[in-house]
């Protein structure tokens, strides 16, 4: 199903069956009194959640690394969408994914059905919904019988999860997205010296020696090395997505400097990526130039990403995996702002320019401007070749980090409710 129509039924009934079932879930409470105590002893499941948002995903290792740290008796079960499946199975903190699948109205419906027999197999002690907006998400939680139910607040167009999670958290759209997820997984118990770092994936060998030979038949002669450009960005929101004539010009800078370019993306991007190709027609240089999209599985691109010397790429997915893969990044900004997704460690550059209705992006359903956004717009070819050659001479990759941000020592700061 589109998003579009995903997001009405989430709107409209997914927000009604939440609202309507809060007195049930209110009597419940009071009849079954359950015991919502967390310590090592009474914590053998715990489930986190996440539906949209490959990079968002690759944000809460953190968090899954704390969960696991803290809790390391507990088996770790991570709830999202199939398209989602092969990159939880690259984050080695997660012991079993559990898939909804909303492709069509009866893949719904039935993987629903599995996961709610998952639920009852599991016992589930502690579940953290990760989503912000998604009424799906607050029910999924509810349904999922869990002890303590862990969710954030961030609008009183979030009102009706007052009702549903037993622990709420102030969702704070200032602070680093992992650090978020961090501070709800202390309400729990993860101690405020767990680390923000995003680490690497874990990653089989068998698959990345499959990457380097792929990249091989790409281009066996490296030239003075590769660099991968993403020019797509996901249906949550295609005003991300810097110009192609733009792109078409750094790419056509650095590949008449013999860098081999990988157009990366994923098979239903192959045409829109190809438009970059269209635009350079120079004979001389589209032997440097290389349409990728859709030929690496997505376990083996994470893998090829190290092998390259730098990314280039709009703020989507592909920006946060080559923030985990510590590959330097220069991230295209424009409806987002780089405070929350953005990797500050030295190694990666933001390109963004400020506008009065930015960030639009986690407030709106539609920007304001439609899919042609000024913010974005006003970013400079030579601005992004600047920062993209100056980010090839940071050859010291250091440890990804977050800003130091009081979390609160014993008490984490932004709790609204705890049962």
């Amino acid at each position: 199903m589109k998003l579009a129509v995903i997001r009405a039924i989430d709107h409209l009934l997914g927000r009604m069956f939440c609202f309507l079932l809060i007195p049930l879930v209110r009597g419940l409470g009071k009849v079954l009194r359950r015991d919502h105590t967390i310590s090592n002893a009474n914590v053998r499941t715990i489930a986190v959640a996440k539906y949209y948002g490959l990079g968002s995903i690759t944000h809460a290792m953190p968090l899954l690394k704390a969960l696991k740290e803290t809790f390391p008796q507990a088996k770790v079960v991570f709830v999202t969408r199939k398209g989602n499946e092969r990159l939880l199975s690259v984050i080695p903190w997660v012991d079993e994914t559990l898939v909804i699948d909303d492709r069509s109205l009866a893949g719904l419906v039935s993987t629903n059905l599995s996961l709610l027999r998952a639920f009852r197999r599991l016992r589930i002690d502690l579940f953290f919904d990760l989503e912000l907006f998604s009424a799906y998400g607050a029910l999924v939680s509810l349904f999922s019988m869990a002890r303590n139910r862990f969710g954030f607040f961030c609008s009183k167009d979030t009102d009706y999860k007052a009702w549903i999670y037993t622990h709420l958290m102030f969702y704070n759209f200032q602070m680093p997205v992992r650090l978020c997820y961090l501070q709800l997984g202390r309400m729990a118990g993860v101690p405020a010296s767990a680390s923000t770092d995003l680490l690497p994936y874990d990653i089989p060998d068998a698959v990345c020696a499959s990457a380097v030979r792929r990249l091989a038949a790409v281009a066996p002669d490296k030239g003075n090395g590769f660099l991968a450009v993403n020019v797509n960005a996901s249906e949550l929101s295609y005003a991300r997505r810097w110009p192609l004539d733009s792109f078409a010009e750094v790419v056509r800078h650095f590949a008449s400097l013999q860098y081999h370019i990988l157009l990366v993306g994923a098979p239903s991007e192959h045409g829109y990526v190809q438009g970059v190709i269209d635009r350079v027609a120079d004979p001389a240089i589209t032997p440097y130039i290389h349409n990728v999209a859709g030929l690496f599985p997505l376990d083996e691109f994470l893998a090829m990403l190290p092998h390259c010397e730098a990314l280039l790429t709009n703020d989507t997915g592909i920006m946060n995996f080559g923030y985990a893969v510590n590959l330097p990044t220069v991230g295209i900004y424009g409806p987002n702002t780089p405070i929350r997704y953005h990797v500050d460690n030295g190694l990666h550059t933001a390109a963004y320019y400020e506008t009065y209705c930015s960030p639009c992006i986690h407030h709106l359903d539609d920007s304001p401007c439609g899919d042609i956004a000024d913010c974005i717009h006003s970013i400079t070819v030579e601005e992004v070749i600047g920062h993209l050659r100056d980010t090839l001479c940071k050859t010291e990759r250091l440890p990804s980090s977050a800003r130091s941000i009081p979390a609160g020592t014993v008490e984490p700061f932004g709790i609204l409710r705890t049962r």
